[in-house]
């Protein structure tokens, strides 16, 4: 009953989201988000965060929507959304996955991951579930070979805003 009461408290939050809203000032970086290995009935939610106190952003909560079924019109693409963010301060990226299929036995996850993005810098922050395993990968992008991000850290407990995310 409680991941019924969950799933559905998600889907109702999905239209009072607070979308996120790319800086015009500063140095910036690409962020590309994207999601693989999602089962049907799949929702999975990307909320951003001031810091590693899970601080609602100024720049929005919503990142991007992937989704297997139309919720409040549809999802973004699986393959990546690109977002523009600061360079120089913490990208805090949470990654909320939620299977809606199985009734009340539903999959969830919630991982939260922190890195400092460098001016220019292409990156890709791609969810993966395989199985019961969820893992978010961070990789640059921006030379000939992808590369993995070095001041990637998980945040713990994992960042979720289930009001405006």
């Amino acid at each position: 009953m409680k991941t019924a009461l969950v799933l559905t408290c998600t889907l109702l939050l999905t239209g009072c989201a607070r979308h996120y809203v790319a800086p015009t000032e500063g140095p910036k970086a690409t962020v590309t988000f994207a999601a693989t290995g999602m089962d049907p009935g799949a929702t999975i939610l990307v909320q951003n965060f001031e810091n590693d106190s899970c601080v609602s952003s100024k720049n929005g909560t919503r990142l991007a929507t992937f989704t297997t079924r139309p919720i409040q019109g549809k999802g973004d693409p699986h393959d990546g959304i690109a977002r523009a963010m600061l360079a120089g301060r913490p990208a805090v990226i949470t990654f909320f996955y939620n299977d809606g299929s199985s009734g009340y036995m539903n999959a969830s996850c919630t991982i939260t991951q922190a890195f400092t993005p460098a001016f220019g810098g292409r990156y890709l922050v791609q969810f993966n579930k395989i199985g019961r395993t969820c893992r978010v990968l961070v990789t640059r992008q921006d030379g000939e070979d992808p590369t993995a991000v070095t001041n990637l850290h998980r945040v713990e407990p994992a960042c979720l805003n289930v009001t405006t995310g």
